[in-house]
């Protein structure tokens, strides 16, 4: 029973969390409103040199010592290439950068080789400078909150990008580092940010929620704004190279009937789920196809000692855990369809590439997935594999039937990485010349109860 909770010491834990969490918005608050009155100050009295060339500085700190080949750094590799190609903005230098938890953030070429963050440039600041924090670096902006504060006062703005928040929505999927480390860097947007820049309008909402509950802020007191994700795997500057005995490997998944999975193996994307929904079909003697492209990821150690051992693998099951782009490029072309059967996504980058490929897709039925509103997604609730073996079964039917959705039907409605990279430098455009935020009143920090 929920009231056997309700003891001394489980109120002591609830007031004393109370109280830290009034104590922290109203640091926050306090820092926030320091750090933006005297950026404006500054901006004012130097307001003569703006009219320099000016730098926008994207941080690669993560990306730069080690490409996992994950979501999240497509999309850091397909912007970082679109702002420094033809999308680079007008009246500004495009520079990367990158630190490290124990070096402060220096100028780097990247991409190209390998960046050493000790050897690089160093970084001066002036009025009208855009700092955009790219990649995921929970460990790295903390540690250089200090830094970036520092820019701040002299005149730059702090962007940052928010994938998602499923560390702190799901922490079970999460090891406990990687939850604190995640809630550290929350913690530090919280302080810093003069914008934050989402990859969906729910990751938006929920970051907008996350503040109002965890710091008590107003709502939408950090500006927010929400960029779409590009589908062409070409602009992403895609990797290259294909396994030995990839080409027989391709003429089993041109057969009909295969279906690909797309993302690192971790709790959240479902793959547990699926294959034991492939093992009943083909318990059924269903000759349908697995293609599951990604790298282990954690906690999953027994999901691959399963594949690793499964008795239909390289027969009806694959697993490519190191797959390049080229090698990914050609399975999409080759499946039937996609299957998307995570259980939480910030937005779900195979979705969109599969729609982009001309191919169908059967995903989980998630809120983040409806965003997309195309006809070509059929969406799933069902959480039991039996059933779900049934609904693939349906659903490969169908698309058999159809004989495929025509590429020019879908494709051709997908953002591009150029689009992206054009909403993306619109929303900091807009947001450059705003110097401060509007502080609450001290009413409005109330804890709620």
């Amino acid at each position: 029973m929920w009231l056997e909770k309700i003891t001394p010491y489980y109120l002591f834990q609830r007031g004393l969390a109370s109280a830290h969490a009034i104590f922290d918005a109203r640091c926050i608050a306090k820092t926030r409103r320091k750090l933006q009155n005297i950026k404006k100050n500054n901006n004012n009295d130097k307001a003569f040199i703006n009219t320099a060339q000016k730098q926008l500085l994207v941080d690669v700190s993560i990306i730069c010592q080690n490409d996992a080949q994950t979501g999240i750094q497509r999309v850091v590799r397909a912007l970082v290439s679109q702002l420094l190609g033809n999308q680079a903005p007008d009246g500004y230098i495009v520079r990367t950068v990158a630190a490290s938890r124990k070096s402060p953030y220096r100028i780097i070429d990247w991409p190209g080789q390998q960046a050493t963050v000790t050897a690089a440039r160093k970084i001066s600041i002036r009025p009208g400078d855009i700092f955009l924090g790219l990649d995921l670096c929970t460990r790295i902006v903390p540690a250089q909150q200090k830094q970036l504060a520092q820019w701040q006062r002299s005149g730059a703005s702090l962007n940052f990008m928010v994938y998602d928040l499923l560390p702190l929505q799901h922490p079970q999927w999460f090891t406990e580092k990687t939850v604190a480390y995640f809630q550290r860097w929350l913690r530090s947007l919280a302080v810093l940010a003069d914008q934050i820049i989402c990859i969906s309008p729910q990751v938006a909402r929920d970051f907008n929620d996350y503040t109002i509950d965890r710091y008590r802020f107003p709502d939408h007191w950090i500006p927010i704004q929400t960029i779409p994700m590009g589908h062409d795997i070409a602009s992403s500057q895609p990797s290259f190279g294909l396994p030995q005995d990839f080409e027989q490997t391709l003429e089993k998944i041109r057969q009909p009937n295969t279906i690909l999975m797309v993302g690192t193996l971790e709790p959240r994307k479902g793959h547990e789920q699926v294959l034991s929904a492939f093992d009943h079909l083909w318990q059924s003697d269903k000759d349908y196809r697995l293609v599951i492209v990604g790298r282990p990821g954690w906690k999953t150690e027994a999901l691959q000692e399963r594949l690793k051992t499964h008795a239909e693998l390289d027969q009806r099951l694959f697993w490519l855990d190191d797959a390049s782009d080229e090698a990914l490029d050609l399975i999409y072309h080759a499946c039937a369809g996609v299957l998307i059967a995570s259980w939480a996504e910030g937005f779900g980058l195979p979705l969109i590439e599969a729609l982009g490929y001309g191919r169908p897709v059967l995903a989980r039925d998630l809120p983040v997935f409806h965003e997309q509103q195309n006809p070509n997604i059929t969406f799933f609730k069902t959480e039991k594999p039996i059933h779900l073996a049934h609904v693939v079964q349906d659903w490969i039917t169908k698309i058999s039937e159809q004989n495929r959705m025509p590429p020019s039907v879908d494709s051709t409605s997908q953002k591009a990485w150029t689009d992206s990279s054009k909403a993306l430098w619109e929303a900091l455009r807009k947001h450059t010349d705003k110097t401060s935020v509007p502080m609450p009143n001290t009413h409005e920090l109330q804890v709620a109860s």
